[in-house]
């Protein structure tokens, strides 16, 4: 296919999967002196198979494959061939690009270019924060008074310093750290978590928390950090639960383990973009009478959801603790959208966590039993929920959904929307933000901001999937400082901490 015009391209049949066996080309002109500048919006294809390309855009003579970022490909002239080609094996969502002509000369009129051939505004040039994707705009810059320098020579926030994530790439940000109380020091200086020490994970990289341990299955004296059995004895191994291998003696830590499994098959995750159908199966909308969507929740059982206490307290004008004024709808997707695999359901009763403080947000948990139990489907599974010890790791990666906002101020999501974050240190949350954060929350996001849980996300869940594809309910979506600002990152209640409490009052 020759394309003359700017515009736009995709592979076959996106944004559903492309099929097997596919070959295509596209041949893009633009006029002379200009040159030709494509740029893939959505890359998802096939992983390379020992670093060979089954599925791959093929651009000047270059395979590219796998999951790729926003992705920028110039020509060196005005004419640039692009070839698509898929296997017989497993297909993906496949690539979404758009072309446009571009003067070599002056590529970013009034705006930065960089080297990759992104433009961005200039004010965003030498500011801590990789906008460009491959650090050009970061590049021989004089760090400021709230930044500190890298080894590598870049400037980042000093809130960056010392949370236990390596932002710099060469660990300097982590070297030389004053720890906190609930740290422990690493013989090559980092610091990380008391409770990351002899999870079977080299977390300092020089395995200073993995020396003088015991063996993870082995019974040891139980503490707050420690796994307990039923059968009343501790193991020192980290989040043993649902792991896929029997830790305790009696065995009950592989019990109660028909959760967390999505039965459809997902390719990889965005950050803010769309869900898949079934991606999230656990994933509740909370509909008040005349409202619409107001809050998320998630699914724990046939009859019970958890979400966040601060969506139950009553207004002059709406008495939100009242069950009847909620439906809650399971196996949505799209908003609106209702058919055979969605299960519409009335709300018995609600109990708010009694500690709950709705000046501070702390405590913010609250049960939802439904009317009816409601059957289990490809849409509709439950979360497993983290036991008291389960460790959510600063820096792990994780994901929020939700039909909120899409931006502060703006417009709710009709479609299911998903973000990956990560979790960030405590301490560092709390030097940023306008109320505290205690020990019975959990701060993610990034301190960059752009992505982040906004208004009608709350109580929906924060997932963490853990390396055996089980998912865990890491936190609940309580508070934060606007949406998605810089230097604000979002703040959820921290479910392993009310795992006893949720017993307490449904069974679970």
């Amino acid at each position: 296919m020759v394309l003359n015009q700017p515009g736009n391209f995709s592979s076959p049949y996106y944004p559903a999967y492309y099929p097997p066996r596919s070959h295509c080309t596209w041949t893009l002109k633009v006029p002379a002196p200009f040159q030709v500048k494509v740029v893939f919006r959505v890359f998802l294809l096939q992983d390379p198979q020992n670093r060979v390309c089954k599925d791959y855009v093929e651009v000047n003579n270059k395979m590219i494959c796998g999951n790729r970022p926003m992705l920028v490909q110039l020509s060196g002239g005005n004419e640039m061939t692009i070839k698509f080609h898929s296997d017989t094996a497993e297909s993906d969502r496949g690539f979404f690009a758009t072309f446009e002509a571009y003067d070599a000369s002056k590529p970013c009129p009034d705006e930065f270019a960089c080297v990759i051939g992104h433009c961005i505004g200039k004010d965003l040039v030498c500011d801590g924060w990789n906008d460009c994707g491959d650090n050009s705009d970061e590049i021989n810059c004089d760090c400021k008074e709230d930044q500190f320098q890298c080894g590598t020579g870049l400037c980042k926030s000093n809130f960056w310093k010392c949370d236990g994530v390596n932002d710099c790439g060469d660990n300097s940000d982590e070297a030389n750290c004053q720890c906190d109380s609930e740290e422990m020091k690493c013989a090559n200086g980092k610091c990380v978590p008391e409770e990351q020490k002899c999870n079977l994970v080299d977390e300092c990289g020089d395995g200073t928390d993995e020396k003088d341990c015991k063996s993870g299955s082995h019974s040891v004296p139980c503490t707050t950090y420690t796994y307990k059995c039923k059968n009343d004895l501790c193991i020192q191994k980290k989040n043993p639960e649902c792991d896929g291998t029997k830790d305790c003696a009696d065995g009950s830590d592989e019990q109660n383990c028909s959760c967390g499994s999505r039965p459809y098959k997902h390719s990889r995750i965005v950050g803010g973009v769309d869900a898949e159908v079934g991606e999230w199966p656990w994933q509740v909308s909370l509909h008040v009478k005349g409202y619409g969507n107001t809050c998320g929740a998630s699914v724990i059982s046939d009859r019970w959801l958890v979400s966040a206490a601060h969506c139950f307290q009553n207004t002059a004008k709406i008495k939100y603790s009242d069950p009847t004024m909620w439906t809650a709808y399971l196996g949505l997707h799209r908003q609106l959208e209702l058919n055979d695999h969605v299960m519409q359901k009335s709300i018995k009763q609600i109990i708010v966590n009694e500690n709950y403080n709705p000046q501070t947000f702390n405590n913010d948990i609250a049960l939802l039993e439904l009317s009816s139990p409601v059957t289990f489907s490809s849409v509709i599974q439950p979360i497993c929920l983290p036991d008291a010890t389960h460790n959510f790791p600063v820096g792990k990666s994780i994901w929020v959904t939700g039909w909120g906002k899409l931006r502060e101020d703006g417009p709710e999501a009709k479609v299911l929307q998903k973000a990956e974050l990560r979790i960030i240190k405590r301490q560092i949350c709390n030097s940023l933000l306008s109320s505290v954060v205690t020990s019975r929350m959990i701060c993610a996001g990034f301190l960059s901001g752009g992505i982040d849980a906004c208004q009608g996300d709350s109580g929906g869940p924060m997932s963490s999937v853990e390396k055996n594809g089980r998912v865990f309910l890491a936190g609940i979506v309580s508070w934060g400082d606007g949406c998605a600002r810089r230097n604000k990152p979002g703040v959820y209640t921290k479910a392993s901490k009310f795992r006893q409490w949720i017993a307490q009052h449904s069974g679970i």
